[in-house]
């Protein structure tokens, strides 16, 4: 990547699941003195949110609107239409890994081509991932990653810290229904492996050493943690296994999703 090195620790640290993102945050004004707005936050939910919104501006989507709960999306999505045409505006989203009710579409990133969702926006509700984005949205600059474009992300995120080494990184992993999954952190590790193979100084919380650890060797078969992950073997029960392999692919795109306003764009 040719990133010069930098001379300051950098406070980076991981969330397992939204619930600590709180802790996180206070800890990041404990470790440098960072309050939201000095903290870089990257969302992972690699089964299968940010796989999905990657996947879904990288097939030409103008904007996605995440909302923490199906309610919220059903609201907003009768607002949006009324103001742009019920043509222009897709419903998706899942709860226990199933589409929802009334919804247009569900949370597959197979769904979504270009010839469906191209130049039309999408509301998106789904069990753990539009949840963590919503409990970092007081961050300065939040995006999102998975597999499928780890690399590109990690990159954007070292040329922000190069450009200003006073913030730190917050890497907020979705988890499942509160606590800790395995795929996410995995996750976690490999973009801030990326990371200090490309900057100097970086200073570890106990949880981001964790995701290192635990991500030292999975990249070898992405695929085959997946399937045993137990969010992996739900999606299984449920006949999604190309689901699964899509979300192991790394770095098919270089679309890098950030959330500004509510309103998730690629940049």
């Amino acid at each position: 990547m040719g990133i010069a090195l930098l001379s300051r620790d950098i406070w980076c640290d991981v969330a397992f699941s939204h619930p600590e993102i709180p802790t996180r945050l206070k800890d990041a004004h404990r470790a440098h003195g960072n309050n939201a707005r000095n903290i870089v936050c990257v969302v992972i939910d690699i089964l299968r949110a940010t796989t999905n919104i990657a996947m879904i501006l990288e097939n030409g989507c103008s904007a996605i609107y995440p909302c923490a709960s199906p309610e919220m999306a059903l609201e907003l999505a009768q607002i949006l239409r009324q103001r742009h045409g019920a043509e222009k505006i897709f419903l998706g989203g899942e709860q226990d890994g199933k589409p929802i009710e009334g919804f247009d579409g569900g949370n597959s990133p197979l769904e979504y081509t270009r010839r469906r969702i191209s130049g039309k926006s999408l509301i998106l509700s789904t069990s753990n991932g539009t949840k963590t984005l919503s409990a970092v949205k007081s961050c300065g600059e939040i995006f999102t990653a998975a597999f499928v474009n780890i690399t590109a992300t990690a990159e954007r995120v070292a040329s922000i810290l190069l450009a200003n080494p006073n913030q730190s990184l917050l890497i907020a992993c979705s988890g499942r229904e509160g606590t800790y999954c395995e795929e996410d952190a995995v996750g976690a590790g490999i973009l801030l492996d990326i990371l200090q193979k490309n900057l100097e100084k970086l200073e570890f919380s106990d949880t981001a050493r964790a995701a290192l650890r635990i991500a030292h060797g999975a990249e070898e078969n992405l695929g085959k943690m997946l399937f045993h992950s137990w969010w992996g073997r739900h999606l299984s029960s449920l006949g999604l296994d190309e689901d699964i392999s899509f979300c192991a692919r790394k770095d098919i795109t270089n679309t890098v999703p950030r959330l500004e306003d509510g309103i998730i764009k690629s940049t």
